[in-house]
């Protein structure tokens, strides 16, 4: 009977140790495909990473530019202001956009290149210049220090153009999608607090002096147009609508004589170049709105520039002067 239990036993023993090491060999086996797997991914990712392009193309005036994908010293002359609203602070940048008011808080650490001065550029050692000035000699002395893109003015016509394609260039769409969102919500709600105050059909007109020439502007780039037309979506008189709108044309020189007829409700205008309208000429004063005190006196260093920061502080300032305006006739 002993015998015959150590047997039994014997046979447990037997079955528990062929048992566990066929466990232990399933388990290695497992995780030497575990660690198999997991190389191969660290591989993949490895050879991705690697292959990521470094240089893309983008077409421009000029033809197809290869551009860095990752841009790290950008020099603009123009659309500053767009680039640091996408998180890009470029090297360097023109005398010109670096006197823009409404990005003075942003613009630390920007080093001055004058006029595009193809000697301080040099310095600046960019890997890629942005340029809205189309001249081909410049562009000939640009593109042997970097891959430069032409941008002229007026590429893009409105601020949502903008804002987009110079985030496809730079590879800031969500950058871009982000900031239009925001934006968007702040012009809904000022073309709200503006349409709560207007009565329906009211017009608006804005004209220019410059030098001795007079002006008027449209929905386009200039005093303030993307801001009141485009933006706010104020009305313009018919003729302008005619005109410049319709017509897709941003400005249109004309004489003195014939501005009250393009005169709207209320009038935009700005002096600059050393130009001052004389307050008391016969032909202006006989401008309905004129006599009505319904003029807005534009300050030039706030709605000369165009760019996206530009035209939402513009829109923002003009909310504010109509609804003071209409303030003040509600209270005669």
């Amino acid at each position: 009977m002993f015998k015959s239990k150590l047997r039994v036993m014997l046979t447990i023993l037997v079955l528990c140790s062929i048992f566990i090491s066929a466990c232990g060999a399933n388990g290695n086996t497992a995780n030497q495909a575990g660690s198999a797997g997991e190389t191969a991914t660290g591989t993949d990712t490895a050879k991705t990473e690697a292959s990521a392009p470094t240089i893309k193309k983008v077409p421009t005036i000029n033809g197809d530019i290869e551009i860095p994908t990752d841009p790290q010293r950008i020099v603009v002359d123009a659309y500053l202001p767009t680039l640091l609203l996408l998180g890009e602070k470029p090297v360097g940048a023109t005398a010109t956009d670096l006197e823009n008011v409404h990005i003075q808080d942003l613009i630390d650490g920007i080093e001055n290149t004058g006029d595009s001065s193809a000697e301080k550029i040099v310095e600046l050692n960019p890997d890629l210049i942005i340029s809205a000035n189309s001249d081909p000699e410049l562009y000939e002395k640009l593109s042997k220090i970097a891959p430069t893109v032409i941008l002229p003015y007026e590429t893009y016509r409105g601020v949502h153009e903008e804002v987009e394609g110079l985030g496809a260039i730079l590879g800031k769409e969500e950058e871009a999608k982000e900031w239009l969102a925001g934006f968007d919500e702040k012009i809904e709600a000022l073309r709200t607090k503006v349409n709560g105050v207007l009565e329906e059909g009211e017009t608006f007109s804005i004209f220019g002096a410059f030098g001795k020439t007079f002006y008027l502007y449209g929905d386009g780039i200039y005093r303030g147009g993307l801001a009141i037309y485009k933006e706010l979506q104020l009305t313009p008189p018919a003729t302008i609508q005619k005109e410049l709108i319709d017509a897709n044309v941003t400005y249109k020189e004309v004489s003195l004589e014939v501005l009250k007829d393009y005169a709207g409700d209320y009038i935009f205008f700005d002096e600059s170049n050393g130009a001052e309208m004389d307050k008391k000429d016969k032909v202006w004063t006989s401008i309905e709105a004129v006599k009505q005190d319904r003029v807005f006196y534009l300050d030039a260093k706030r709605f000369w520039p165009f760019d996206p920061i530009a035209v939402l502080a513009q829109a923002e300032e003009v909310t504010d002067m109509i609804v003071s305006q209409k303030e003040k006739e509600n209270a005669k």
